[in-house]
């Protein structure tokens, strides 16, 4: 099925947030909302869509895609649904609007349409008693989490009455055209991330009483420490919204009556009284938290009133935090007797135990179980994963003392099937444990591969993502080594094809990685027929290790913060940062001179000019961030496939430098090149062209997506976006296998490169004065873009003259080394090696 054109029933936060994602996707896209009481009929609608504009992180790739989406009402727009291919509703959680809405459309929805509810907790059954019978097997449930554009997880449910085939063609169209991981829930009440999110919430709150922690103790303990999300829990809970959470909860309250914990189901009256108050979270700006001025302060629920966030973990329990063995970890928290790892112990406990009396019930394996909250919630690892790792015969024996003893949220015994001898875990390289059948409906590809263990689905769509997200229990084998470094791997699949991923924390480039890199080119033009840069996790390369660069190291120090580098080479020439002195006398005394690391930079143009004329096909598979060198990087392959979620700029003027590895020389080979296509009479005009290029060196633009990226100028029009990171080596393959179907050569070199000269580097200074002058930027901030300026207009020369890429490789190198050897620079990249943040000097 081909989903051409959709509708998105509802134009609040999520409706309007979905549509912003569908057109992201390429897809033309209807957003419905009722008629406006007063003035133009789609007014809603439209003041929906400007909110858009508005949300940060932005919910859409490019402010241009807004336009996309067209507005529309029920009143006069129902009969645009015939067109639709799919209808997502998305209105507000009650079951008699969405009755009384299904009702209503239901005679203009297309006959072969797939028609699906983005109810985050209602029955999809009851929903579908509501939608015409002989258009319910076109009919389930599909829900997004919040916001739609960032969050991988959907959760597809179906109705007794829902089509096998629809399912799979929904599931193919989320995962590979949307980017989305799909998890097929069962239809209970909050379905599978909800329940346990949630659960774990309350589980928190709960704990969190009991133990007398304020809301920021609890934050501090539940984020990053613990592998989830910054904002941990209550701060959580502000985003979401109070509002909502507390729906959520009611949801679960009145419709899981028999379950164990259900005593547990009751909302805090001081949330009742914050919703009361309108104290919603973040959209009301104040919540459990709110910002005064620039500090950040805190409901005391001793006092009812605001004080400052002071949160303080016990330096004992924070010790056992930063381990990363959970089996060390969860033993020293159980053991430890500080009420605060009594408190995350505990909070693991009521967890681990809800989840195995749950699994059976809410879901199909384990997989889709740990998935589900991984995916919606933003954990690292999901709790069946954590309990594996922990050691699951030792942590099933701690929460059956715990039970025994009365010191768990509930006491129903656990499972037999989590006591089983044998067991060891829910994962394997087989697949994932299932405590029951598989659901009745017929799954694609739901195969066991042993009796109780489901394999992976065997759905077409799933063979493009070559290394899927794996977990516990699983390894993934990364094919066959070329050779290997302490730097990177150069290996391959069997099919032509070499592969270079980077090891270095950050993947930054070393001096070391640069060796490699020309190495690896080397290798694949002699026996292989493309070259791939990808990394097995994000991001594609943070850039520059400018402090192993500058030092000449051939093999970086495993595992050491870039400060760590800075800290050891100081101690090697006796130097410490309070002491006096500069980056420069470390700089002078680990490098001994200064044409040492401008050879150095000479060999990182040197790569990326190799990337860029090889003899084979090079592609550059970017996911997340690529910044500085990594950007440069890029940009000299003979492709760039792209994930919409990567970050890509030439940020160097953060540390008081300028691009030195091409990235210059190919905005401004870019421009002139730009330039020509609108060429008058062969009068080429370069400067307008030369501009924005300029503007986002130096600014240190980042695009905030790869579509931004596209119109910045970091992408080409050949290059591709790919919406799963998951498929980026599988359409990096293919991609390569097209340019080589074509008899693949690289470039022509360019000997002939319009400039925009000395008229084009004053007319950019002249702008600078005026900043500087408005005191908009500092002394050296415009020395640097003087510098920038002179380089990617070419020099001292006549506008419209013209250079070759040596030239302009040239006068990176000479601005580079001479922006090195200035004390602002040098104290901001000491700034930066110290503290991980830019100084403005």
């Amino acid at each position: 099925m081909n989903i051409r054109k959709a509708a998105v029933l509802g134009a609040g936060v999520m409706g309007a947030q979905i549509a912003a994602h569908l057109v992201n996707a390429g897809i033309e896209t209807l957003l419905f909302e009722l008629p406006a009481k007063e003035g133009e009929p789609n007014g809603d609608v439209d003041r929906a869509l400007e909110g858009l504009k508005k949300l940060e992180p932005s919910p859409l790739a490019s402010p241009a895609r807004l336009v996309c989406i067209q507005p529309a009402n029920y009143g006069q727009h129902l009969a645009l649904l015939r067109e639709c291919d799919l209808v997502i509703e998305a209105i507000a959680e009650r079951l008699d609007y969405k009755s009384d809405l299904y009702r209503r459309v239901a005679p203009f929805v297309g006959e072969h349409a797939i028609f699906a509810s983005n109810t985050s907790g209602l029955s999809i059954n009851l929903l579908a008693q509501s939608f015409p019978e002989h258009l319910r097997h076109r009919f389930c449930g599909v829900h997004f989490f919040n916001p739609p554009r960032y969050m991988h997880l959907v959760e597809l449910i179906a109705c007794r009455e829902t089509e096998t085939q629809l399912l799979d063609q929904l599931e193919t169209f989320l995962v590979s055209t949307l980017g989305k991981g799909v998890v097929r829930a069962k239809d209970t009440p909050n379905f599978i991330a909800n329940r346990i999110g949630v659960f774990s919430m309350l589980a928190t709150r709960h704990h969190a009483a009991a133990f007398n922690l304020g809301f920021d103790t609890v934050d501090a303990l539940t984020g990053r420490y613990l592998g989830r999300p910054k904002s941990a829990t209550f701060r959580t809970l502000d985003i979401v919204g109070l509002d909502v959470f507390a729906h959520v909860v009611n949801t679960l309250r009145e419709n899981l009556t028999d379950d164990p914990w259900h005593k547990h189901f009751e909302l805090p009256a001081w949330l009742g009284y914050l919703v009361d108050q309108g104290s919603l979270g973040q959209k009301a700006k104040r919540g459990i938290y709110q910002k005064i001025g620039k500090e950040i302060h805190v409901l005391d629920l001793h006092t009812n009133e605001y004080r400052l966030s002071d949160a303080k973990i016990d330096d004992s329990v924070k010790d056992i935090l930063r381990e990363r063995d959970w089996a060390k970890k969860l033993a020293g928290l159980r053991g430890h007797p500080h009420p605060q790892a009594q408190f995350l112990w505990a909070v693991f406990r009521d967890v681990f135990h809800y989840c195995a009396l749950q699994l059976g019930e809410i879901a199909d394996n384990a997989r889709d179980f740990d998935f589900a909250v991984r995916w919606g919630f933003g954990w690292d690892s999901g709790p069946f994963e954590i309990w594996q790792a922990a050691g699951w015969q030792q942590v099933a024996a701690w929460i059956a003392a715990d039970i025994v003893a009365d010191r768990a949220m509930a006491d129903t015994p656990l499972p037999a099937w989590v006591v089983e001898a044998d067991r060891t875990g829910v994962h394997t390289p087989q697949g994932s444990f299932s405590p029951s059948p598989p659901t009745p409906l017929p799954l694609a590809g739901e195969g066991g591969a042993q009796a109780q263990y489901q394999s992976r689905s065997t759905l077409p769509v799933y063979r493009r993502q070559l290394f899927p997200d794996r977990l516990q229990g699983e390894a993934h084998e990364y094919g066959v080594t070329l050779f290997e470094t302490g730097d990177v791997r150069l290996w391959h699949m069997n099919d032509g094809i070499a592969i270079l991923s980077f090891k270095s924390k950050m993947h930054t480039v070393s001096n070391g990685v640069l060796d490699d890199m020309l190495r690896a080119v080397d290798e694949a033009e002699a026996n292989y027929t493309a070259l791939i840069i990808w990394q097995t996790e994000p991001p594609f390369s943070y850039g520059a290790n400018l402090l192993q660069l500058m030092q000449g190291v051939q093999e970086p120090v495993a595992h050491a913060s870039m400060f760590d580098k800075f800290k050891q080479a100081a101690n090697r020439v006796k130097y410490t940062v309070a002491g006096g002195g500069g980056i420069g006398d470390v700089l002078n005394a680990a490098t001994g001179n200064v044409p040492h690391v401008e050879a150095v930079v000479a060999k990182f143009q040197q790569t990326s000019m190799r990337l860029k004329y090889a003899q084979i096909p090079t592609i550059a598979a970017v996911d997340g961030l690529a910044l500085g060198g990594g950007c440069e990087f890029a940009i000299h392959c003979s492709r760039i496939i792209a994930t919409l979620e990567s970050y890509i700029g030439l940020v160097e003027v953060g540390v008081g430098l300028l691009p030195a590895g091409g990235g210059c020389k190919e905005m401004a080979q870019r421009a002139a090149q730009e330039a020509q296509r609108f060429a008058n009479d062969n009068r080429v005009d370069v400067f307008p062209f030369v501009r924005r290029y300029f503007q986002n060196i130096a600014m240190g633009e980042v695009a905030k997506s790869a579509e931004l990226a596209r119109e910045m100028g970091y992408l080409r029009a050949s290059d591709r976006i790919v919406m799963n990171r998951f498929e980026l080596l599988h359409v990096a393959k293919e991609e390569a296998k097209a340019l080589n179907a074509t008899a693949y050569r690289p470039p022509l070199a360019q000997r002939q490169i319009a400039v925009a000269g000395r008229t084009g580097i004053a007319t950019l200074k002249a702008a600078m004065v005026n900043m500087k002058e408005g005191g908009f930027i500092s002394e050296h901030d415009y020395d640097i873009g003087c510098r920038v300026a002179e380089t990617i207009c070419g020099g001292d020369v006549e506008a419209g003259a013209l250079v070759d890429e040596q030239w302009l490789l040239d006068l990176e190198r000479k601005h580079f080394m001479e922006l090195l050897a200035t004390e602002k620079t040098q104290a901001r990249i000491e700034h930066m090696l110290k503290y991980s943040k830019p100084l403005r000097n």
